[in-house]
C-alpha cells in the first residue's frame, strides 16, 4: 500500500476521535456495558449515545440490552466487520506513520 493509499484508505466512520476510541476499547474485549464505556472514554451520554449509534448503523457495532437481577444493562460489542475495519484502519495509519520510506 502505498501512502496515497494508506491515506484514502483511512475510514472516515472510524476516524471521529470519540468513534476511534470506543472501536479501540472494545477491540480488546468481547463486550462492554455503556456505563463502562462512557466513563473510560469521558463523554456525555448524549455524545455516546450519537457515535454508537453510526458505528451501529455501519454494521461495525452490536448493542444489546439485558437486565442485571431488575437493573436493565446496556452492552456493546465490534461485530465482526467492525473488528476487520479496525484493523484495516490500523494498518493505513501504520503506513502513513511510516512516512516517506
Amino acid at each position: 500500500m502505498n501512502f496515497a493509499e494508506a491515506r484514502e484508505s483511512l475510514n472516515d466512520v472510524i476516524h471521529s476521535p470519540v468513534r476511534l476510541s470506543l472501536v479501540a476499547a472494545l477491540n480488546s474485549v468481547d463486550s462492554a456495558d455503556y456505563q463502562t464505556l462512557r466513563e473510560v472514554l469521558g463523554v456525555s451520554y448524549s455524545l455516546m449515545s450519537k457515535h454508537a449509534g453510526i458505528l451501529e448503523d455501519s454494521g461495525y457495532l452490536v448493542i444489546t440490552k439485558e437486565f442485571a437481577r431488575r437493573t436493565p444493562v446496556t452492552r456493546m460489542s465490534l461485530t465482526r466487520d467492525g473488528r476487520a475495519a479496525f484493523s484495516e484502519y490500523l494498518e493505513a495509519l501504520d503506513r502513513l506513520m511510516r512516512g516517506l520510506t
